[in-house]
């Protein structure tokens, strides 16, 4: 039994060996990462590396597929979203042009403005339950960026993630047990990509078919999550997860959407490679025992998590306190 579990450490130890030299070794230019958009996860600030209770705690860490209660789901829709959409939605329905209302508003607050919206599914196809995971997801994603008069990003995409990963539980004895998960994911990225002057989006906006003459990339790739979860009667637990520990991609370029979607080989693509910055987070959750407060309430969470160690190690980290949840 000892030399057993002197075996399963050892192993343990080389996963997170494993997962830290994978980080550390990431390519210097990077592109953003690949997650399907929940609801859930956003009203609770975001994944948390020791969480189990739900499919999207696979996400985090692939180790929680071990705990997690079996679940599938067929379809999804959520939706996010950022900056003042209210007051852009009301200025198109009080305007009778969409063009002339956009630009209002840019005015009013002197071009300078982030808005956009988010929309995960209903592409969300996903099964977990005795240790294996799998699923299909999209996520839909448009942004307005102003700067200035002269400079309006406008950037829309959509995303496909294709993922299974697998997680074994080790009994430690006395309530205690480690589970240790690894996911593979597969993942592509249509984006168009302009930066636009007031009177180009007027242009923009008045004929939307011309959209689809805009700058054009496709993204493919594939990834690697790992992680290891630890806890304890099912009360405490302490999560250390690597997200995108290797995930190369290839960015490819295109004059415009049009030329790609009639033939993608006479647009002119340039090629480039990239890499998913790596996500190294580790995660603490307390989840008390309720008593006889369960028929009022299902269970309380407190999950404390610090996102992204190895930005600390970055030329310019970020202020770390952005990287609690």
């Amino acid at each position: 039994m000892d030399n057993r579990f002197g075996t399963r450490m050892r192993r343990a130890m080389i996963l997170a060996a494993a997962m830290a030299s994978a980080a550390a070794g990431a390519a210097a230019e990077t592109i953003e990462g690949f997650s399907p958009y929940t609801a859930r996860n956003r009203s609770l600030g975001g994944s948390h590396a020791a969480l189990a209770d739900d499919f999207h705690a696979y996400f985090a860490n692939p180790a929680s597929l071990a705990a997690a209660p079996r679940e599938l789901y067929v379809a999804r829709l959520g939706l996010r979203t950022m900056g003042p959409a209210f007051d852009i939605a009301s200025a198109f329905i009080d305007s009778a042009n969409m063009s002339t209302a956009l630009v209002n508003l840019l005015a009013d607050n002197g071009y300078k403005m982030f808005a956009g919206a988010e929309i995960g599914g209903p592409v969300s196809f996903g099964f977990v339950g005795g240790g294996l995971g799998f699923g299909l997801f999209n996520t839909t994603r448009a942004v307005v960026n102003a700067a200035s008069a002269s400079s309006i990003g406008v950037d829309v995409a959509e995303d496909i993630l294709l993922t299974g990963g697998y997680a074994f539980r080790i009994d430690l004895g006395g309530g205690h047990a480690l589970d240790m998960g690894i996911a593979a994911k597969g993942f592509a990225r249509g984006e168009i990509s302009e930066n636009l002057g007031a009177i180009e989006l007027i242009d923009l906006l008045e004929a939307p078919q011309a959209f689809l003459d805009l700058p054009f990339s496709l993204t493919t790739g594939v990834g690697l999550d790992a992680g290891l979860r630890w806890s304890w009667d099912g009360v405490i637990a302490a999560g250390l997860a690597c997200r995108d520990a290797y995930s190369p991609a290839l960015v490819t370029s295109y004059d415009n959407a049009t030329a790609f979607i009639a033939d993608p080989a006479s647009a002119n693509p340039v090629s480039r490679n990239a890499v998913i910055d790596p996500d190294l987070s580790f995660g603490l959750a307390f989840t008390p025992r309720m008593g006889k407060l369960e028929r009022f309430f299902d269970s309380v969470v407190v999950a404390l998590d610090y996102r992204d160690i190895l930005d600390l190690f970055a030329p310019l980290p970020r202020n770390p306190a952005l990287n609690l949840g």
